[in-house]
């Protein structure tokens, strides 16, 4: 398949050129009516010989998805592994046809998707194919009751599978640019062969056809557009006397428990052979059997065994502090924030899961996931190391996540037009330039990094937190915009009992030395703090000063504050001036309220002093874009 995906003719790929005759314009009695198995079965034939034409001797093999229905989940069965399909939540980017493009974008996306994508099982409410679905097929007498003008037929039924699969196989016209359209179908076509030599004579298996036709195109006679024959020809037995014929699935017994294939086990239950679960997966109700695909079903769910996991765990333990170190000690990095989260868009906690990067000039490293996070983190937190950006030159990082079971994570990038989150790809390109950039919050600074996508400015009461710019599901369902959203108000915020808090203020003079700085509060307690000037400045902004004050969130009223400077032992005569909340600025006492309740609080504060050097900065979105909350009380002396 991926010979035909690469093959050119005319600028176009001979797997595009296959799909592009399944369109309805191509064939417009493809579908809902009589002619769709024998219209699909030439479609099929004609596809097998291409593979043929590419690779002599190949065989085009069945999805029997009836094999997956009944899991405890679906989506989790070993088809949709590296090993066998790759992926089935979001972009395909493990297995045979990853990072597939395709001739046309996705219908129905709210985005432009262009490469192969699945969202296998990512609806509730959807299924697929059963044993009583096949029961039903193989229990109708002749072709009239199996196909007609569109009703609840075989036609109906083989959809499930395909609404299920999600992605480009959710619509018929574009279906067959997923390779698993053909894997499906052949299997939609051996049910039909089973049904004929069950049901059917040979003669009559060239002779009945449907008694309502819905119109032209499904008549017994009617061209099979675009090919050059008919309808009828799509009955003969020639099919499966000449060109190919169907191996149907050994089921185990009683009397011999075995499965053919590493991929399947006996479920002695039902005595059938079904598809196993991978690491990671749901096997709820299957403790103690061979459900799991090299992995041992504890708790419901199919892990390895604790000894190997502990192994690499101290592997990749190792390896992340090798790569904190490495970036930690060069000028050269900045970092910014992903997240992982689960289906209920909880952050992942297993430390193994991690993100690789790969940098435009060919480099790439590997950073796993904060095992505990501290207030303001989110939970699935991992710090991702980028190039740092340099003279408005554009830097392009690509990011691939996977969870601690080694399943592809979708990446959702926030819109900043829609203000919503979007499946994305996630491809990064930073820049000190934000016209050429992401709107990524990134910094330098490992001490700072913490408080990435967050607004200091904001009364610590009321903090103002968002997901960052990219956060990858690692799930099988769907996780949405609004989800992703909500993360930050599941954030408690821890109450301090610490004694004080530190606040900035502003303060000008022409001569620091020997000034001292005084902090005093008469009301509700009486306190008092000193420091000299230069002590106190912030080593960012020599006009900023940190000063500390009894922790207002211990008493009810707030606490009072007072600011004196002075030299010498002497009181120095200042000018004091205000800064509301609203911008405008008037004469002051050197006072102020500190209060737990924003609206009482004349400035903010915060009892972190690591925050020190970015309280009252807003840092979402790029840097360029970040805005600063100028302290309430300026001294000039």
């Amino acid at each position: 398949m991926n010979e035909l995906k690469s093959r050119l003719v005319d600028n176009i790929t001979a797997w595009d050129l296959h799909t592009l005759v399944h369109y309805p314009d191509s064939a417009p009695g493809a579908h809902w009516g009589p002619s769709f198995l024998p219209w699909h079965r030439e479609f099929l034939r004609q596809f097998e010989i291409a593979l043929q034409t590419e690779r002599e001797g190949v065989a085009l093999p069945y999805w029997d998805s009836t094999l997956d229905q009944g899991l405890p989940e679906p989506a989790d069965s070993v088809i949709w592994s590296e090993e066998l399909l790759g992926n089935g939540n979001g972009y395909v980017k493990t297995g045979p046809f990853r990072d597939w493009n395709t001739n046309t974008n996705m219908p129905l996306s709210q985005v432009p998707v262009r490469r192969l994508y699945r969202s296998t099982g990512g609806r509730g409410q959807d299924r697929l194919m059963s044993q009583k679905d096949i029961n039903w097929i193989l229990s109708r007498k002749h072709f009239k009751d199996l196909t007609f003008c569109h009703d609840k037929t075989f036609e109906s039924i083989h959809g499930l599978s395909h609404v299920w699969v999600g992605g480009f196989m959710f619509v018929i016209r574009v279906s067959p640019n997923d390779p698993v359209f053909y894997m499906h179908h052949s299997f939609i076509d051996s049910l039909w062969e089973k049904f004929r030599k069950k049901q059917q004579s040979r003669e009559e298996r060239e002779s009945q056809w449907a008694t309502d036709t819905c119109n032209d195109l499904h008549e017994y006679e009617g061209q099979m557009k675009p090919f050059r024959i008919s309808n009828r020809d799509g009955l003969s037995n020639q099919y499966t006397d000449e060109w190919y014929e169907y191996q149907d699935v050994r089921h185990c017994t009683p009397d011999n428990s075995t499965c053919d294939s590493k991929y399947l086990w006996c479920d002695v239950q039902l005595w059938r052979c079904r598809s196993k679960v991978v690491l990671g997966g749901n096997c709820t109700g299957y403790d103690g059997t061979d459900i799991c695909y090299n992995s041992t079903c504890i708790n419901s769910m199919c892990v390895l065994p604790p000894r190997v996991a502990a192994a690499i765990r101290q592997n990749r333990q190792r390896e992340q502090v090798e790569i904190t170190a490495t970036a930690t000690s060069t000028l050269d990095v900045v970092w910014m924030k992903t997240i992982l989260v689960d289906e209920n868009a909880n952050g992942l906690t297993d430390d193994l899961s991690y993100v690789n990067v790969k940098l435009d000039n060919g480099e790439s490293s590997t950073v796993y996931l904060e095992g505990a996070t501290q207030y303001p983190e989110l939970p699935g937190m991992i710090y991702v190391p980028l190039p740092r950006p340099l003279n408005d030159i554009a830097r392009h990082v690509s990011l691939d996540a996977v969870d601690a079971q080694g399943r592809y994570c979708q990446a959702h990038c926030f819109n900043t037009t829609l203000e919503r989150y979007q499946v994305c790809e996630a491809q990064v390109t930073l820049s000190s330039n934000r016209d050429l950039s992401n709107p990524i919050s990134y910094t330098h600074s490992v001490q700072s990094r913490r408080y990435l996508d967050v607004d200091l400015s904001s009364h610590p009461s009321h903090p103002r937190i968002s997901p960052p710019f990219i956060v990858f599901a690692c799930s099988r369902k769907l996780v949405t915009s609004a989800m992703i959203s909500s993360m930050p108000a599941s954030l408690e915020r821890p109450i301090s009992m610490d004694p004080f808090v530190w606040m900035r203020i502003s303060f000008v003079s022409q001569s620091f030395d020997d000034m001292q700085l005084d902090v005093s509060s008469d009301w509700p307690i009486r306190s008092s703090w000193g420091s000299s000037i230069r002590k106190a400045a912030s080593p960012y902004d020599p006009t900023i000063l940190f000063v500390q004050a009894p922790n207002p969130e211990q008493f009810h009223s707030g606490v009072r504050v007072r600011i004196r400077i002075y030299k010498d032992g002497e009181r120095v005569q200042c000018n004091h001036k205000c800064t509301k909340d609203d911008g405008s600025v008037h004469r002051c006492e050197g006072s102020f309220i500190l209060n737990k309740e924003p609206n009482y609080s004349d400035d903010i504060y915060t009892s972190d002093s690591e925050s020190l050097s970015v309280l009252g900065w807003d840092m979402r979105g790029h840097p360029s874009t970040w805005r600063h909350r100028v302290p309430y009380l300026a001294i000039s002396c």
